[in-house]
């Protein structure tokens, strides 16, 4: 059974919309940091990009000139499509896979691992079991990291007034009572198509999960907030990056 069998349904009906080229200028902290950093590997390096989406990230590392053997996986059809149009994929190994059940060799290790936009689309009925989801996939990759590896985690964050829960809490109960009364306000919002659920994190909750397999450097994104956030409680928002180097490195 996959355990991102909700994320697949969504994508695989909407991933289209989800489906933006990022500017390889966006990636470029990430990459000065891998270029100025006492990183190193023996050999060359092994990199796998897990929710792969279009292959912006892989794109702008190989234009980047950084050498390595690259794997992009992804859940949905839609996205790894895109990802072949972008990429020379005869020399890139793409697959689709359930992130929880990647068809790799236990033994395998990657010098750099690389997860954007995927742990708030690990849903369960809570948000508290959905963190979890969270935790389980962070063990997962940390394990698969070869000695002085990092693992590079982004997502956006909400932070709101008084609480900084209460924004994407919000969201995230708000997306279940839709999906449940099967309401579809795409035509107003259309960022909420039909089946969506999302768990964005709230700053301080995703580095409070982080820390417990590292130390990690914050790359930090705020954005303008729209009228929309305002109404939801939105104090700020924005993407973040994190370079991890685990404990176990």
């Amino acid at each position: 059974m996959l355990i991102m069998k909700g994320t697949k349904s969504y994508f695989d009906m909407h991933g289209h919309y989800h489906a933006y080229h990022k500017n390889p200028d966006f990636y470029s902290p990430l990459i000065n940091y891998i270029t100025k950093s006492a990183f190193h590997s023996n050999g060359k390096m092994r990199v796998f990009d897990l929710g792969c989406g279009d292959g912006s990230f892989i794109q702008a590392f190989i234009k980047a000139g950084i050498s390595a053997d690259y794997i992009g996986s992804d859940i949905s059809q839609v996205m790894i499509n895109r990802a072949k149009q972008n990429l020379d994929y005869h020399r890139i190994g793409l697959f689709i896979a359930d992130g929880f059940k990647l068809p790799l060799q236990p033994q395998t290790k990657f010098d750099i691992i690389h997860i954007d936009s995927v742990l708030h689309h690990l849903i369960e009925i809570t948000r508290s079991k959905s963190w979890r989801l969270s935790n389980k996939m962070l063990n997962l990759l940390v394990s698969m990291l070869a000695a002085n590896g990092i693992l590079i985690v982004e997502e956006m964050y909400y932070n709101s007034y008084i609480m900084p829960h209460i924004t994407s809490s919000i969201v995230f109960y708000g997306l279940k009572l839709l999906k449940f009364l099967r309401l579809d306000i795409s035509k107003i919002m259309p960022d909420c198509k039909p089946g969506l659920e999302v768990n964005f994190f709230f700053e301080k909750k995703l580095y409070d999960m982080l820390k417990y397999y590292g130390n990690a450097q914050q790359i930090k994104r705020q954005y303008k907030l729209s009228k929309l956030y305002k109404v939801f409680l939105a104090r700020e928002y924005g993407h973040v990056s994190y370079i991890l180097r685990a404990k176990s490195a």
